[in-house]
């Protein structure tokens, strides 16, 4: 794995006390979604006799099944984020084995439109999810079908399953909106923001790919995004405190952002990325 930093060292009481309050993200949720990495080698698939490399393939076409779907339905990202978080939250819970990755998926989606307010028809969920599992965008569709109905089945059926599993907990932070208060308030012109902030919601589309959500929190995972785009983007990011690095003044653990970046470059490495970001897989932070 290779070094983003020269040096690792957490930040210090003295530089807390300098930090400057007006960087600090005003938002901030608590979580008890955070999970130990050893917790991610013992889930209740593991148990199951499904392996860590076959779990996290699983996790990813579920992944991919429900964006695909969200982009039929022309959701926003950030609910597609909420939708993704909600299924390796899932799996946390229930085993792979005991429920296909594509129907949790499709319910992942229809509560996530629910809780971020975008709300879509579970008429035109269910089509979408018929058109991507068949992987025919022009499939017809409708009431007389048993295929809608076996979705729409699927869907109610598997709602209730998924609000016991995430113990009714709707409340999730998104890393976008930070990641964007904090390009606007670390870097000094628009133009460095326009092109970092692209490149940091391509990193972040593509992080639901991976369990980093279970692991570090949205403001973990918005800063890992700033930091990756700004060695792809060449951009310096500085903070309003010479005296600091940008991410102490956030309050951000180097050893966080490092490793929050290490499994995203995991990611791009293995090819199992569709954002069309290639330099990813050929650029790693030093």
């Amino acid at each position: 794995m290779f070094d983003l930093m020269a040096d690792g060292s957490q930040m210090s009481t003295e530089m807390e006390s300098r930090r400057s309050p007006s960087t600090e993200w005003p938002n901030q949720q608590h979580t008890d979604w955070i999970f130990q990495t050893g917790d991610l080698l013992n889930t209740p698939s593991s148990r199951d006799g499904i392996d860590s490399a076959a779990e996290t393939v699983l996790r990813s076409k579920g992944v991919s099944f429900l964006m695909h779907v969200g982009m039929h339905l022309r959701l926003p990202q950030p609910t597609l984020y909420v939708a993704s978080t909600l299924f390796h939250r899932f799996y946390m819970r229930f085993s792979l084995k005991r429920h296909h990755h594509y129907d949790i998926g499709a319910t992942c989606i229809f509560l996530a439109s629910k809780i971020e307010e975008n709300i879509r028809k579970l008429r035109d969920i269910v089509i979408a999810c018929c058109r991507v599992a068949q992987k025919n965008e022009k499939l017809v569709i409708d009431e007389n079908n048993k295929e809608f109905w076996r979705w729409r089945d699927i869907i109610l059926f598997n709602e209730e399953l998924l609000l016991e599993a995430i113990c009714f907990d709707l409340s999730i932070e998104t890393p976008y909106s930070i990641m964007m208060y904090y390009t606007r308030k670390l870097l000094k012109t628009d133009d460095e923001r326009s092109a970092l902030s692209k490149s940091s919601w391509a990193f972040l589309n593509d992080s639901v790919r991976t369990t980093i959500c279970l692991i570090y929190p949205a403001k973990v995972i918005a800063a890992a995004s700033m930091y990756f785009a700004s060695k792809i983007c060449h951009i310096e990011i500085s903070g309003n405190d010479p005296s600091l690095d940008w991410w102490d003044e956030i309050r951000v653990s180097v050893d966080d952002l490092k490793n929050a970046c290490n499994a995203m470059a995991d990611l791009y490495d293995s090819g199992s990325s569709n954002s069309g970001e290639q330099q990813y897989k050929k650029i790693k932070p030093v």
